[in-house]
């Protein structure tokens, strides 16, 4: 061990071993700073303040490696979640939930995938996205046991919304002042920017659009935010998901109840979309029309035979983070994109290491094979089940709009998936996590409400309905 990494090494058992646990024992039966412990905790999966960041310490970093984990990186706000858990499970261990709705099957995914270590040509860099996978469900844990309440949730918001307030700021910056063509914000790339804008965003407007509460306005706010931050990337398929699960939440909103706010919004909207259009529009064209559109479309393509190649020849998965390792020489391959190269005329370049596949479900596939590309199926699959029933089970009411932003966002990640490989990259992941957490905690008050609706029917002899938003509210 080098000595630069004996001392992370030390760091990180001070802060993650020492100090977070310490901060919990303090923020014990502490409800204002545990929010404010929260909100940091939210707003740090930005993990930048002024440009792309790196808030925490890795150990044995590998940078020059061009997979989705390059070390053993322990973020800071992972602290923090460790620092929740420690205060609520000390405040009422009977009521701290080990193992929410939502983690098992997180856990799972994990398990199946690092199945595919047997296959793997460098084992340490399977170890690698199993600690990096596997450490970030402290944020799952910790978020699943800090909401107790809807008032939770829309305080979840309002940080979200001043979160995405910064990152604009930093966006127009590089964009207006610095002159960069498709900006990146705090994020590694645009793509993963434009993701995680569309993700909270579909939230933002459906819980904008629904019944009035304290931060409706400011969440109306927070989606045209990051209809800019979309619009400021220039990622083609962010540009079109956005405005299609735009269409999608506005639509299922005025068809679960046509109230005058959601038919004002409905055409004032359609006002601003087209102004903006109108102003943008020779942007937008342009990037449609990028000579390297159809070159890259194409390399997508070669990066996906490559993956089919993997999997069949190793259908447990070639090693979870090592196809950016055997997409080189000497394994073969690499020839699939030779060829491709020679074929368009152009020199293959053997001092560069070569491109890693742009679909997540194919690197899934390659990586970790059927078992685990099948578990992570199942875990996105049951929790757009719960949206859904906590929709259908929600009358008109802000859990249901919750649900159904988060439904659209999760479900329009799912998609462009296809093409993007984003949520396995930190910033997507945590704040996905902190969501599918979310999912669980709703999907638990609805248990809780069927449970006390079928006591109270059974205990009196004449139908009797039981109110959701006073069980969930009290649970």
């Amino acid at each position: 061990m080098q000595a630069l990494d004996l001392i992370k090494l030390i760091l990180v058992a001070a802060i993650f071993l020492v100090a977070a646990p310490a901060a919990g024992v303090a923020l014990k039966r502490k409800p204002n700073g545990q929010r404010l412990v929260f909100a940091l905790m939210c707003f740090m999966t930005i993990n930048g303040l002024f440009g792309p960041g790196n808030w925490g310490l890795t150990l044995f970093s590998i940078e020059w490696y061009r997979g989705h984990t390059k070390g053993y990186h322990f973020y800071f706000n992972h602290a923090l979640a460790i620092a929740l858990i420690v205060a609520r499970l000390l405040e009422n261990p009977k009521d701290f939930r080990w193992l929410p709705p939502g983690l098992g099957l997180y856990l799972l995914y994990c398990l199946m995938s690092f199945v595919s270590v047997f296959n793997a040509p460098v084992k340490d860099y399977t170890f690698m996205a199993a600690h990096k996978m596997i450490f970030a469900s402290v944020l799952l844990l910790a978020t699943y046991n800090v909401i107790r309440t809807e008032d939770d949730l829309k305080y979840f918001l309002r940080v979200m919304v001043f979160t995405m307030l910064w990152e604009v700021l930093i966006v127009l910056k590089m964009k207006y002042l610095e002159g960069m063509y498709q900006v990146r914000g705090t994020f590694e790339h645009q793509n993963p920017l434009a993701m995680y804008s569309v993700m909270i965003g579909m939230i933002f407007f459906a819980t904008s659009l629904g019944p009035s509460f304290k931060g409706s306005n400011l969440c109306l706010a927070g989606y045209l935010v990051c209809a800019v931050i979309v619009e400021c990337t220039l990622s083609r398929a962010a540009l079109a998901i956005f405005a299609v699960g735009s269409m999608a939440v506005l639509g299922l909103s005025i068809m679960e109840k046509p109230t005058k706010r959601r038919i004002l919004s409905a055409a004032a909207l359609s006002v601003i979309a087209v102004a903006g259009l109108l102003v943008t529009l020779d942007t937008i064209m342009a990037r449609f029309n990028d000579k390297g559109n159809e070159s890259s479309k194409d390399l997508r393509r070669v990066m996906n035979l490559a993956s089919r190649e993997m999997l069949r020849d190793y259908p447990t998965g070639i090693g979870w983070n090592n196809f950016a390792h055997t997409f080189n020489p000497p394994f073969r391959y690499t020839e699939i994109l030779n060829e491709w190269i020679t074929s368009r005329n152009m020199k293959v370049r053997e001092d560069q290491a070569n491109p890693v596949v742009e679909s997540h479900y194919w690197l899934l596939l390659a990586e970790t094979g059927y078992q685990g590309f099948g578990a992570y199926l199942l875990m996105i699959g049951i929790g757009l089940w719960r949206n859904l029933r906590g929709f259908w089970f929600f009358g008109h009411r802000f859990l249901r709009c919750f649900c159904l932003g988060l439904a659209v966002g999760c479900g329009l990640n799912y998609t462009q998936s296809l093409l993007e490989r984003v949520l396995v990259q930190p910033r997507n992941l945590m704040l996905w996590l902190i969501l599918y957490a979310m999912i669980g905690r709703i999907e638990s008050w609805r248990r809780e409400a069927v449970k006390q609706k079928t006591i109270a029917r059974r205990a009196s002899p004449a139908p009797l309905r039981v109110r959701a938003p006073q069980l969930a509210a009290a649970y």
